[in-house]
């Protein structure tokens, strides 16, 4: 439960300590996390710190209204203190500091808040008194400092600070400290539009059926996305391989994920597409290109419908308008911006230009890039929202505020994400009053509904979301001071060059772009904004992407034999190894070391997904003896060449031939010669054991004969 507490300056206390404390009132509530700042596309900004003495103690301090303050108004805040400890928390004391002296900059509000400064000179202004806190417990008070006691303060943006002390009494000392901030407005706020990135990473090259299920399902990721921008101005960067991904899985496509497809394109936010995968286009412009990669062939990712589903949207005033007719590409996005880049920062001049012309057909853009990227934004300063590179329009994030309010949309602990906005409220300070700033989300595929709701609208000022807000805003003439991230530009030349010799390669099967379009896919995944973002990470990604590249080129190729061939007519086996999952057709070429040897010059052979195919070539020697060698190749349809060379060494003995006859011929005589000798033996055998009994082998045949006689005189 909360408790409200006015909270009395020490000076005050001595007057006033017979009426004492209001006692902090336990409760169980939302359990408190360190915020952590979410890595954006610029400098993260410090959230304010619970920084804990004792293990399993955490101490927040929010003030009301983001650290909004009113000089002069009594100051409220809520106070928070959770034992995640397994043994209780003695009581204590939670005394209150305020800095005099406004904060310098930006740099000096980050280093504060993550604690990396030292402490300024503090002042006190009041005590809280806690009581026992069970093991694993928390309590929560709303506290109120009295104006007259937190004094007058001019605008800016102020250290306030809270420690706790347990009493000397009762369980072992404690202490914990939070840091945060009090900002007094010098005039009407700033408001932020906000741009939110809706991505989601695959396994593969795109999303699954079963991976659309997850993410769309009532506590799905992607669902999570959309509840959390609804009924916000935030302005939707939307991955198009998302859209793609449900479009071509026809009627195979979830109903959950067409229905959030249909609710996407109802909503009435502004939009804009990202690159294909949220590909990098500066690492593009850096490699040179002057048009950016696309995907513009979904044929092998087509569903049972054998065409893309293309739900329509409820129509809205933003679509009729804006969206005009249904989508026809599988990837196109009802009511989406096409004009708009968002990259990475690490960008050029020139490459500013380039991006320039990456509108369709080569038409303009302008890019979204972070404040760090300019002169203007160093040390952290804030920058116009709006501005010009040598004639080439661009939009501003807001680096620190961005980072900030990434921080808070990833939070669903409201502890933490107060903390974040706080962070966000001092950074907004430095902007120019009742200026526009443009805010965008870090890349993230998983976010609390609740947080990312908070972020888009604690600082919207109730105004609508659209990018025109920024882009009516005059000019501001910009430098770039950051240097192109050469590492992915040198990358992007490296997998064009990959990606022609597969292109050659994929000739082999009846639908080339089985092969090519993944490819490309797979390296505008590489390329994406928010994944590999550190050099290390990037080149072992680079890496593993050309291993199985090449792995794809070798993936068929000729297994030889090298038999002996005593025959002057013959078939060679050979073999062709296909690891593919797709069939493919190929021509075997062979070449033999003497042209006395007639073989077929090419062959035409269709080989199986994931096996290999024996192929058998006939072949005749017009020499007796000889060692030769064959040397085969494969090639396409339209002659590229597939995999290396093989050669197969035969050993040809064509006389063997008659020698074997020979040798079979006399030993088929010897055999029947045999026979015979074992017959006129075996009679042989047998006379002489009728001998050996008294008989006459001349006489018995003559009686025999007689009878034989007799017997047919008695017929007749």
């Amino acid at each position: 439960m909360t408790a409200t507490t006015t909270v009395r300056s020490p000076l005050r206390q001595r007057l006033r300590r017979a009426a004492g404390a209001l006692v902090v009132a336990l409760g169980l509530v939302l359990p408190l996390a360190a915020p952590t700042p979410v890595a954006a596309a610029s400098t993260p900004a410090p959230s304010p710190t619970q920084t804990p003495s004792h293990a399993g103690l955490l101490l927040s301090l929010l003030p009301d209204a983001n650290g909004a303050y009113v000089s002069g108004s009594p100051l409220t805040a809520t106070l928070t203190l959770r034992n995640d400890a397994t043994t209780g928390l003695g009581a204590g004391t939670v005394h209150l500091e305020l800095g005099r002296t406004a904060l310098a900059d930006r740099r000096a509000v980050g280093a504060w808040l993550d604690g990396s400064a030292d402490a300024p000179a503090l002042s006190p202004i009041g005590d809280v008194r806690t009581t026992v806190l069970d093991a694993e417990g928390t309590s929560r008070t709303q506290v109120v400092v009295p104006g007259a006691d937190v004094g007058a303060l001019n605008p800016g943006v102020y250290p306030l600070r809270a420690r706790f002390e347990a009493a000397a009494t009762g369980s072992p000392t404690s202490s914990a400290e939070s840091r945060t901030a009090l900002v007094v407005a010098q005039g009407a706020p700033a408001t932020v539009v906000t741009v939110v990135p809706i991505t989601a990473a695959p396994e593969g090259v795109l999303l699954s059926a079963t991976e659309l299920t997850a993410l769309t399902a009532p506590e799905g990721a992607l669902t999570a996305q959309l509840d959390g921008v609804a009924g916000t101005p935030a302005v939707l960067a939307v991955d198009p391989s998302i859209v793609a991904a449900i479009r071509v899985l026809g009627t195979a496509a979830p109903a959950t994920a067409v229905a959030w497809l249909a609710r996407l394109e109802a909503l009435p936010n502004e939009r804009f597409s990202l690159q294909f995968a949220d590909a990098d286009t500066t690492a593009q412009a850096a490699a040179g290109l002057t048009a950016p990669l696309a995907v513009d062939d979904f044929t092998p990712f087509l569903g049972p419908a054998g065409t893309p589903t293309t739900p329509t949207p409820t129509p809205t005033a933003t679509t009729a308008t804006t969206a005009g007719a249904v989508p026809s590409t599988a990837d196109a996005i009802a009511g989406a911006r096409t004009d708009i880049l968002w990259p990475r920062g690490e960008v050029t001049a020139d490459q500013v230009a380039t991006m320039s012309h990456y509108g369709p057909a080569g038409g303009g853009t302008v890019s979204i890039l972070p404040s760090t990227s300019f002169t203007a934004g160093a040390r952290g300063a804030a920058v116009a929202a709006r501005g010009s590179v040598g004639g080439s329009s661009v939009l501003v994030a807001d680096a620190a505020v961005s980072a900030a309010l990434s921080a808070a949309a990833a939070q669903s602990d409201a502890s933490a994400r107060g903390g974040a906005l706080i962070t966000a409220n001092a950074m907004l300070w430095f902007d120019a009053p009742g200026s526009t700033v443009l805010a965008g989300l870090a890349r993230a595929d998983t976010r609390s509904e609740e947080g990312l709701s908070s972020a888009v609208t604690a600082f919207s000022g109730g105004l609508d979301g659209r990018l025109d807000r920024v882009l009516s805003n005059p000019p501001a003439e910009l430098t770039v001071s950051t240097e192109s991230a050469e590492d992915r530009g040198a990358a992007v030349v490296t997998l064009n060059q990959d990606a022609d010799k597969l292109t050659q390669f994929a000739t082999i099967l009846e639908r080339p772009a089985d092969l090519t379009v993944r490819e490309r896919i797979s390296m505008m995944r590489l390329l994406g904004v928010g994944v590999h973002t550190t050099p290390d990470d990037f080149a072992s990604a680079l890496r593993t992407h050309r291993q199985a590249t090449q792995k794809t080129l070798n993936a068929v190729g000729i297994q030889p034999s090298n038999p002996i061939l005593i025959s002057p007519k013959v078939t060679v086996p050979v073999w062709v190894r296909n690891e593919l999952p797709y069939p493919v057709r190929v021509r075997l070429n062979v070449v033999p070391s003497d042209s006395r040897i007639d073989v077929p010059k090419a062959t035409d052979v269709e080989a199986q997904p994931s096996s290999t195919t024996p192929v058998r070539l006939p072949l005749e020697s017009h020499v007796a003896t000889a060692e030769i060698t064959l040397t085969m190749s494969l090639t396409s349809p339209t002659g590229v060449a597939i995999g290396p060379q093989q050669t197969a060494r035969l050993t040809i003995r064509a006389e063997w031939e008659t020698i074997g006859l020979v040798v079979f011929g006399a030993l088929g005589l010897l055999l029947i010669a045999g026979g015979i000798f074992r017959t006129i033996r075996r009679r042989r055998a047998a006379a002489e054991k009728h001998s050996a009994d008294g008989m006459d082998p001349s006489e018995d045949d003559v009686a025999t004969d007689g009878d034989v006689a007799t017997g047919e005189e008695k017929h007749e």
